[in-house]
């Protein structure tokens, strides 16, 4: 089967349906397209059987994302040339296979993270343009040119957005395929980014976060203010209940921010902060740049800003030369640091970066059976952590209402942990006092008390 449709039918177009592959810049590369789409005419269809143009916003971070990506246009394939319509690929994916996706005729168009903004003009474009080569349809450029802005106003009333700070990043872990695909560390206007979000508020915004692949290096690639700064000046925006901050790296984060944080009770109590090993040799085989007890300092300080601080982290085993003795050190490092929930995985090796070169040293079976351990060790951490909420008072937001069971609200508590409680629709999004209950799987229960 050919994905390329004839152009009468193409013409006749207008749904589009968007389907977000992995981390939250992609999903917020999917608002901008969303909101580019919808700033050109079409319409988002409730569901993706309704739509004629479909877009696949993908992840590049492993080989297994790929995969999962490129079989399900697989398996949407049929449906989308039922309706006539066309497929976009989208997201470093795209960014890393380019003119591949065209050619393979998994994909019409290709759109790469920079130009995420400007998906509607690139679509329309392409529905009105006759000559369709190929070439002409894979918009991959990393130009500072063709890079626009991510600073548009959302198109769905909520009281939480994800505010985009910085693109890209410049730190060269060796496992990871990032740099490669968003390009180099751009940080966007701080007043820019300050009037934006004060705009939110006016729009009923009442929780942010700020989104970065590393946040805290936010301002080295300009003569602006340091993140520090941004996040101060942040906090002091009226109207704003809670602010995160994603994705922290543990050799920027410095003393202003710890100090930021602690003088002001709206930024959340938690924080993700990656390890990704115990082993000072597999750290800086990592090109991580900080070793255990640099990063156990830091933690040990962000804990001392008040009596309760949760902290999650990224944990990566099996990387190539990890020792029994290395893998150790991680558990060790989980056992002492105690986080409050952590996202596991096994080393997979990713062509185009410096460790695909490496030698592997473990097989499969033993890699996922150090993860296994290591998932075992943190589950049960995590359990104790939240058995220890019972009975405390906390913050807590709604998101939603509860599938099975329409008078549960679900959310999360200002540490992050999720939490259900008995309630109304009408007290989504407000900021409420809760009393922990219980714990059932890895989700408190409790009841609202104002």
């Amino acid at each position: 089967m050919d994905v390329i449709v004839a152009i009468n039918s193409i013409m006749e177009l207008k749904t589009f349906y968007i389907e977000t592959f992995g981390c939250q810049m992609n999903k917020n590369d999917s608002e901008l397209i969303r909101h580019s789409m919808i700033n050109e005419g079409f319409t988002e269809a409730e569901n993706a059987n309704d739509a004629q143009i479909r877009f696949f916003n993908t992840c590049s971070v492993r080989k297994h994302a790929e995969d999962r990506v490129l079989a399900r246009i697989k398996t949407a394939k049929p449906q989308i040339l039922a309706q006539k319509g066309i497929t976009i690929v989208a997201g470093c994916m795209a960014q890393k296979m380019g003119l591949d996706l065209i050619k393979s005729k998994h994909a019409n168009i290709v759109i790469g993270p920079y130009q995420s903004p400007t998906a509607g003009k690139i679509v329309r474009s392409f529905l009105d343009n006759k000559d369709k080569k190929n070439e002409a349809n894979v918009f991959v450029s990393q130009n500072d040119v063709d890079f626009a802005s991510r600073l548009t106003e959302p198109v769905n009333n909520s009281w939480k957005e994800f505010v985009t700070i910085t693109h890209g990043c410049e730190n060269f872990c060796s496992y990871c395929i990032v740099p490669y695909v968003r390009g180099k560390l751009i940080s966007f206007d701080s007043n820019a980014i300050i009037d934006h979000i004060k705009k939110l508020t006016q729009r009923g915004v009442t929780e942010i976060t700020l989104l970065g692949q590393n946040v805290n290096q936010y301002g080295q690639d300009s003569n602006d203010i340091s993140f520090a700064k941004l996040l101060e000046k942040t906090a002091q925006i009226e109207k704003l209940n809670r602010i995160h901050f994603l994705t922290s790296h543990p050799k920027d984060f410095s003393e202003d921010i710890l100090q930021v944080i602690a003088d002001n009770k709206n930024i959340a109590r938690s924080i993700h902060l990656p390890l990704q090993s115990g082993s000072n040799k597999i750290l800086n085989l990592m090109n991580r740049k900080y070793t255990i007890e640099q990063y156990s300092n830091i933690f040990e300080k962000i804990k001392n800003i008040s009596n309760d601080f949760s902290i999650t982290t990224d944990l990566i085993v099996g990387y190539p030369n990890e020792s029994q003795e290395d893998f150790n050190a991680t558990i060790e490092a989980v056992k002492t640091l105690k986080f409050d929930e952590a996202f596991m995985y096994a080393y997979s090796p990713r062509e185009g970066t410096h460790a695909f070169s490496l030698k592997e040293t473990l097989n499969k079976k033993e890699k996922i059976e150090r993860l296994n351990i290591l998932i075992e060790t943190q589950r049960n951490i995590s359990l104790q952590i939240l058995k220890s909420r019972i009975g405390k008072i906390e913050e807590f937001i709604p998101e939603r209402v509860s599938k099975r069971h329409k008078k549960e609200l679900m959310g999360k508590t200002s540490f992050n942990h999720p939490a259900i409680i008995q309630g109304s629709q009408e007290d989504l999004g407000k900021l409420l006092k809760i009393k922990i209950s219980e714990v059932k799987g890895s989700t408190l229960y409790a009841e609202k008390i104002s």
